[in-house]
């Protein structure tokens, strides 16, 4: 599982260089590992068929424009199947995530502290004067995926008005997604996209009827604009709390054949339960070799 991709020139904290992700995919052609695209795993949970041994797949989530221009033709370069998970509302350039938001508030605010301010204390978060960026963007997001979807933008006004900044309302460069038509250029070259929700909303965080609409209307949407979408959903966030057997229910009333979580483990399909195939885990792309290796022996 990948999401964001360091440009030229951006510091890698917290994203994967290009030069990490070639020495990965060099790992695996270099130690004849097979690459296998999502849908072949799925048909193969569910037709119980063997797949080939040390077989790898790969996806990448939220469909940033550093994706699509930098880590996609990546994997083609190495004809690595991938399938890349979008936020349908993003490209339809309609919002940009919530999640996003609260980076882009923290890392842009002028003022030298927010660990403070009003909105820290009634989310119940304090901290030491001298905490990192990345570790308060961090917790306040932990702390906003406990917290109804309805009421999140209201609180990042809020963040925001107490970090002395405006929120845009078109993404920063920083969050610009990629196009429809980036997207359709991609397919013709190989790379299978699915849904990953409208607006990034935890859908257990949301009643019935907005759940079902981020199930339908996500696929609606990529249906529309691409020739072969593959009807598998990413659940947003994807921890084991913020899916159930309402989402799974909703999601095979919808016609899906599975949904990819982020709980960390390998995908083991010898005993797999009816439901296994809509909560397949995934292991996040670590940013060194040394747990690369480890992660695929």
């Amino acid at each position: 599982m990948l999401h964001r991709i360091a440009q030229q020139g951006e510091s890698s904290t917290g994203k994967i260089s290009p030069a990490h992700l070639r020495n990965c995919l060099s790992y695996l052609v270099d130690h004849n590992y097979t690459f296998i695209s999502l849908e072949q795993l799925i048909l193969a949970i569910k037709n119980n068929h063997k797949l080939p041994p040390k077989s790898v797949v790969f996806t990448m989530d939220d469909g940033y424009v550093d994706q699509s221009e930098i880590a996609s033709p990546i994997f083609l370069e190495y004809k690595c199947p991938l399938t890349f998970f979008v936020i349908t509302g993003m490209l339809d350039q309609m919002i940009w995530p919530w999640d996003a938001q609260v980076s882009w508030i923290i890392e842009s605010s002028k003022n030298t502290s927010l660990d403070s301010c009003k909105t820290m204390e009634k989310l119940g978060l304090t901290f030491d004067e001298n905490i990192s960026r990345r570790t308060l963007r961090r917790s306040v997001q932990d702390t906003l995926k406990k917290i109804d979807a309805e009421i999140i933008p209201e609180i990042l006004q809020q963040l925001a008005n107490d970090a002395g900044i405006t929120i845009p309302d078109t993404p920063p460069p920083t969050f610009q997604p990629m196009t429809w038509d980036m997207a359709r250029q991609l397919e013709n070259q190989g790379i299978v996209f699915a849904p990953h929700s409208v607006n990034h909303n935890i859908l257990s965080r949301l009643s019935q009827k907005a759940m079902e609409q981020e199930v339908n209307q996500a696929w609606q949407a990529i249906n529309n604009e691409l020739n072969n979408p593959l009807k598998v959903f990413c659940y947003p966030t994807g921890r084991s709390m913020d899916f159930g057997s309402r989402e799974i229910e909703a999601l095979k009333n919808a016609g899906y054949l599975g949904a990819m979580s982020t709980t960390p483990d390998f995908v083991r399909y010898e005993n797999h339960s009816n439901d296994q195939i809509f909560s397949l885990p995934r292991l996040a792309l670590p940013d060194n070799m040394t747990d690369f290796i480890q992660y695929c022996s």
